[in-house]
């Protein structure tokens, strides 16, 4: 369907409502609990949004010409370019509003969407997971102990949650743009490790000998699940 119909993609229907569905909470979420004169705000929020949607697409035969110019030429390449990318294709719809009609042969065809966007709170409802990381040097100077502590915003402490260790070093190399890297850093006893009853872990990491001689700032990332956090080592 012609662009110039203002049709749409369904993932860019479904894309706008929900762009404005965010836009929408966003503003009553930042509505001030009280007005000027001190009285309390009528507070709302969208735990859900139900939607039906009547759309209309159009099929359409498309035909090709052997081209007689330059600008013709230039015009078949662009479409055969987008045809090989597979744009040309792609199915499109465009919102109508429900009105009566005699025609009776028509090659359009109307159909409704239906649906419901669903708020989901944050972290599934639960307090917010923090990771209290800090690296400990040892008596050898190039390992170190990196200490971990896992908790939630309420101050309760995550037993049994897997902790991974990982060498960042695409970060390592933007933090360090001048030097050469040997990427030699290792963790000896192990990458992922659960935690104890009181929410705590411990691995070693073995940093590369050149680089933390030179000064070099070393990333190291610590994450349980989604949650992740940065501690950086360096001489």
């Amino acid at each position: 369907m012609s662009t110039a119909n203002n049709a749409l993609t369904l993932k860019q229907i479904l894309l706008g409502i929900s762009d404005s569905l965010n836009e929408a909470q966003n503003h009553l979420r930042n509505v001030k609990p009280y007005d000027e004169f001190g009285r309390p705000n009528t507070l709302y929020t969208l735990p859900y949004l139900d939607f039906n949607l009547q759309v209309e697409a159009e099929f359409e035969k498309e035909t090709s010409t052997e081209p007689t110019a330059v600008a013709g030429r230039t015009a078949a390449l662009s479409h055969a370019q987008s045809y090989q990318k597979g744009y040309s294709r792609s199915l499109a719809f465009k919102p109508v509003a429900s009105v009566a009609t005699d025609t009776k042969e028509t090659n359009k065809v109307t159909s409704t969407i239906s649906g419901r966007f669903i708020a989901v709170v944050p972290n599934e409802g639960l307090p917010q997971m923090i990771i209290n990381a800090t690296p400990k040097a040892t008596s050898n100077v190039h390992i170190f102990d990196i200490d971990v502590e896992v908790f939630n915003a309420a101050g309760e402490k995550i037993s049994d949650a897997l902790v991974e260790f990982n060498y960042n070093q695409q970060k390592t190399e933007l933090l360090n743009p001048s030097a050469t890297l040997n990427h030699g850093t290792s963790f000896l006893s192990t990458s992922e490790i659960r935690t104890d009853v009181n929410g705590k872990a411990v691995t070693q990491v073995k940093v590369d000998g050149v680089d933390f001689t030179n000064g070099n700032i070393l990333i190291i990332e610590v994450n349980v699940g989604n949650v992740l956090t940065k501690i950086s080592i360096q001489k």
